[in-house]
């Protein structure tokens, strides 16, 4: 199985869209976004043609109130597995986990959630809390992976274990199957005008009706606090006028952009890297083999 990462707006859904048409694919969505049924706009998800062309899977599986996390990608994954799926990481950070393996972590509460949401404000203070619990773990962990905090102190409010103790019980689930890791890289300057590009095209297709209805309809939902969402709502609260909150969109994908790049390139040792139409190219080559081979 085939996996396709990159920055934001770098193309890779286009990619997988004509592989997946040329080669009779299915899609396997890993985003943080479009895993929510009507954020539509904001989380750059496929049209209607598009869907119902390909075969989609990992998209509007959740509203916007519930929480995502790797393991609804992980079970999804395992249930549909097949070697025609062809997986799109937006959120990278996901596919690492699924690749990697999952532990089994209780369900949390609404009190520890909300605990944590304050707690975790102060993350230096949070760190330095799990260091002092649970030293080995903490050493594993980047001061500022929010994320990776936050369970951690989760698994320690919901079981009274430490995060060590708990993973030595609970082993790692893995796939078992391999995923290939392909990333399609841009050009510095090309991913910054695609960019601006696509918010300019989110604003026309109606992104800021998107928000006030999910203002409207769930508006107290951390998908709310995605780049794209969090802006418009400044906007309509009155805060920003909505040429600063395009200002915002572009400077925050930016950034995002930025921080995706850094992590693909850090966390994922076995990775073949290409421009558009190298790894065009390459899956092309490789897809073709497949046939060949499958005749």
């Amino acid at each position: 199985m085939n996996a396709i990462i990159g920055a934001t707006a770098s193309g890779k859904s286009s990619l997988a869209f004509y592989l997946a048409t040329k080669f009779k694919l299915d899609i396997f969505s890993i985003d943080s976004l479009s895993v929510y049924r009507y954020i539509d706009i904001a989380s750059a998800k496929p049209s209607k043609a598009e869907l119902s062309q390909v075969k989609h899977y990992g998209i509007d599986l959740l509203n916007p109130d519930e929480r995502c996390n790797a393991k609804i990608f992980f079970d999804l994954l395992q249930k549909v597995a097949k070697p025609n799926i062809l997986i799109v990481g937006g959120s990278s950070f996901y596919l690492k986990s699924i690749v990697e393996g999952l532990s089994f972590i209780p369900k949390t509460t609404a009190f520890v959630e909300s605990y944590l949401l304050d707690a975790l404000q102060n993350k230096a203070e949070s760190y330095k809390f799990l260091n002092k619990i649970d030293p080995i773990y903490a050493s594993k962990i980047n001061p500022n992976d929010k994320y990776r905090i936050q369970k951690a102190l989760e698994i320690f409010l919901l079981t009274n274990q430490t995060p060590s103790d708990f993973f030595a019980i609970n082993k790692r689930q893995k796939l078992p199957f391999k995923i290939n890791i392909f990333e399609l890289i841009k050009p510095k300057d090309s991913l910054i005008n695609d960019i601006v590009i696509r918010t300019d095209l989110m604003f026309k297709n109606g992104l800021i009706d998107e928000v006030r209805y999910l203002m409207d309809n769930y508006p107290n939902s951390q998908s709310l606090k995605a780049i794209g969402i969090k802006e418009i709502i400044s906007f309509l609260n009155g805060e920003i006028s909505q040429e600063r909150a395009r200002e915002l969109i572009i400077k925050n994908t930016i950034a995002l952009a930025k921080r995706q790049t850094t992590f693909n390139k850090t966390q994922f040792s076995q990775v073949q890297r290409a421009t558009f139409d190298d790894l065009n190219t390459m899956l092309t080559d490789l897809y073709k083999r497949d046939e060949n081979g499958n005749k």
